[in-house]
């Protein structure tokens, strides 16, 4: 590749006129859209959630390669029967592969162009195409803020970072929810690969909201580094195939300004928001996400186990896709959300501009038969419709896998993501 890229309590974050009214205020660094120098204190209190650099790359992968978690996950999910009948030797094979692959890496860009082979051989092997619309939108000049739906854990942001990687775009990192990883393997990875960290399992209230400062403050600092920044618009996948943005989302990405701005659309003069929808024609973690919807429907309660965000993820790489689209959309200008002068037109609040966000994401989503066959299957249609061939054995196998009251919440998540598609 040749480029890189929680909620808040209602009490302490206001909507409306009064967009901000909480915690310590911040300092006016610039009054530039973005400025590129750096500062060895802002960069100390974000040690613990930064990406690493490519002078602490070799130490990182060198602990990778030994780590034995590591090692005894990818003997499982590679070559389980060989794994289950020579473990010892089958680890000795991975530790060796391991290192030899990283001989060859010197820099962050060196592990980013071997995660866009790896990204790019995933999408040939597991898709019917990956197609792109919106790229002329995207300026090579200015970072952006990219916001985007949630389908899957780890493709949705790596899709985007593949197709960014061939165009003349500044950089970009990706924001990652530290709950999504049980093992610290899995975040050494993700911070390897341009991540940074979103805490979100705070011990406390008052913890989680100095987190949202933080993780604030640092989106910021990013952007004013010049890198672009992606962020899902939603904590958790969308599992019913509607995608909301969530309002919190928009209020944390505020505070790093909160001293500065009255109004979302001053914000938006200095932060190039750009919406990214992702479309997949089948999504392999269909089923699962429809028995979590049925099961908390007829329960009350969903309990995950704790690797099963990992098996989700391992299951969405693997797992056959149909064809994938990604649209970026033009960026939110400021003058669509700003006052015009006239005393009688109130700002947009959070709530407001969340809905705008969306707007944005579902007029940028493709329509797949698959969709309208679930829509006519929820509608008490009987047999197929769709033509012969691996996505109707996908979707077909897909329904089969559920009984008959949970193949309603399938069919829903697909049928959804019709509304304000093209």
């Amino acid at each position: 590749m040749k480029r890189q890229p929680q909620p808040l309590e209602s009490s302490q974050v206001g909507t409306g006129d009064a967009l901000m009214d909480v915690g310590e205020s911040t300092v006016r660094e610039s009054d530039t859209h973005y400025t590129r120098s750096r500062s060895t204190t802002i960069d100390d209190q974000f040690e613990d959630i930064r990406p690493y650099r490519d002078e602490e790359l070799a130490e990182k992968l060198a602990e990778l390669s030994e780590d034995q978690t590591l090692i005894r996950t990818v003997c499982t999910f590679t070559i389980p029967r060989l794994y289950r009948t020579f473990p010892a030797g089958v680890q000795w094979l991975w530790r060796r592969i391991l290192r030899n692959r990283y001989r060859n890496i010197h820099n962050i860009r060196d592990l980013q162009e071997l995660m866009g082979k790896y990204v790019g051989f995933c999408i040939r092997r597991t898709s019917l195409g990956l197609t792109t619309t919106g790229l002329e939108h995207l300026p090579s000049d200015r970072p952006c803020l990219f916001i985007s739906n949630h389908r899957d854990i780890v493709l949705d942001s790596a899709i985007v970072v593949f197709i960014l990687g061939s165009q003349d775009v500044p950089n970009m990192q990706i924001a990652i929810g530290d709950n999504l990883f049980e093992s610290g393997w899995e975040k050494e990875i993700m911070r390897l690969n341009r991540g940074f960290m979103v805490v979100r399992s705070a011990d406390s209230r008052r913890a989680q909201y100095e987190a949202l400062v933080t993780t604030s403050k640092y989106i910021r600092h990013t952007l004013e580094q010049g890198e672009s920044v992606w962020i899902s618009q939603r904590q958790g996948r969308s599992k019913d195939g509607l995608d909301k943005t969530d309002p919190a989302l928009v209020k944390m990405l505020l505070l790093a300004y909160r001293d500065e701005i009255s109004q979302i659309s001053e914000w938006l003069e200095r932060v190039y928001l750009v919406p990214i929808s992702v479309s997949y024609e089948i999504d392999p973690c269909a089923p699962l996400k429809a028995m979590e919807l049925y099961t908390r429907e007829t329960t009350g309660t969903y309990e995950k186990d704790q690797r099963e965000d990992f098996r989700s993820i391992v299951q969405g790489i693997k797992g056959f896709k149909g064809r994938v689209h990604l649209a970026f959309s033009e960026a939110i200008k400021p003058e669509e959300v700003m006052q015009n002068g006239d005393p009688n037109v109130k700002p947009l609040d959070a709530d407001e501009f969340a809905l705008r966000i969306d707007a944005s994401i579902t007029s940028g989503l493709r329509a797949f038969p698959t969709f309208y066959e679930a829509q006519r299957l929820l509608a008490g249609g009987t047999g197929s419709q769709l033509e012969k061939g691996p996505v109707k054995r996908a979707f077909e196998k897909q329904c089969q896998s559920l009984e008959p009251a949970a193949r309603q919440y399938l069919y829903k998540q697909y049928a959804n993501q019709i509304h304000d598609s093209r």
